[in-house]
């Protein structure tokens, strides 16, 4: 659309356009294109950044603006790309480290994020998110100190950042610190009742700490609100119900957390429900 309009003002008022110089160009592009942005019309945005960079292939903020858009469609190798190109014109710039780091991580490329979000730490070693962010990506490769760590660092700076406390929480958790964990799972709660996964990681912290009774009530009311969770629930509780020695209600739960597609539970429902075969040996998978 941009060029279109273009072109039809270039018919209509040729000399105004032609009294316009490169420079000039590139400007408009920017400030139309940031407009998109702004207005979450990322396929817009995206367009003006690369006619701004037809007035000037070195254009950081044209680089940038192009990635941060490319980023927020999705097109995160795309973005990765032009980040990239963008570094070689300004190396020295913190944003553009987060930024790429993000990037990475949406394609688990996390050993590589790592790298952008120490990049970026060391410009600017006061923004919060980044830390988050490398957190995060600590506590993917299962470095869960690492994580615990910048986690801290990240509600240092942020006290009310609740995404951060819960994550903690998970890698806490993850040591098998469930107490701990717990106490930030509902801290976090508390600040953001919305969080994804906040209640069945209470349930499951729980059940870590041999709380099996509670664990149940928490996992029941998991499985009522019927969301994504609904499989992850029934077998859980399944096994809280195998703790407790209710063979047939862990069974009945495991059953009907394989028809959702739980491979585990699939698997509990062959080897531990049609015969007593052998002991099962429990696991939790905290989620983050």
């Amino acid at each position: 659309m941009i060029k279109k309009f273009v072109f039809l003002v270039a018919i209509v008022l040729g000399f105004v356009s032609l009294s316009f110089s490169q420079n000039d160009s590139l400007i408009y592009f920017l400030e139309e294109a940031q407009k998109h942005y702004e207005n979450e019309k990322f396929v817009s945005a995206m367009k003006g950044y690369k006619s701004a960079l037809n007035y000037d292939e070195n254009s950081f903020e044209a680089l940038m603006g192009l990635a941060d858009s490319q980023h927020k469609l999705e097109l995160f190798a795309q973005a990765i790309e032009t980040y990239d190109q963008a570094e070689k014109i300004k190396e020295n710039d913190a944003e553009l480290y987060f930024n790429r780091g993000a990037a990475k991580v949406f394609v688990e490329d996390y050993r590589k994020a790592i790298k952008d979000f120490d990049q970026s730490i060391e410009l600017n070693p006061d923004f919060p998110d980044v830390y988050y962010y490398r957190a995060y990506c600590y506590g993917a490769l299962e470095r869960y100190r690492n994580a615990i760590d910048d986690y801290n660092k990240a509600i240092e700076l942020k006290p009310n950042y609740a995404a951060a406390i819960y994550n903690r929480g998970a890698a806490k958790a993850e040591l098998g610190n469930f107490e701990e964990g717990m106490e930030d799972f509902e801290t976090a709660l508390n600040k953001d009742p919305e969080l994804q996964n906040g209640k069945i990681n209470i349930a499951l912290s729980k059940l870590g700490m041999k709380q099996y009774e509670e664990a149940i009530a928490g996992l029941t009311e998991v499985i009522s609100k019927r969301d994504d969770n609904l499989a992850r629930a029934y077998f859980y509780r399944g096994e809280a119900h195998y703790e407790v020695d209710k063979k047939d209600e862990a069974c009945e739960d495991w059953r009907k957390a394989a028809n959702l597609g739980h491979e585990q539970a699939i698997k509990n429902a062959n080897s531990f429900c049609e015969k007593d075969k052998t002991k099962k040996k429990s696991e939790i998978d905290i989620v983050f």
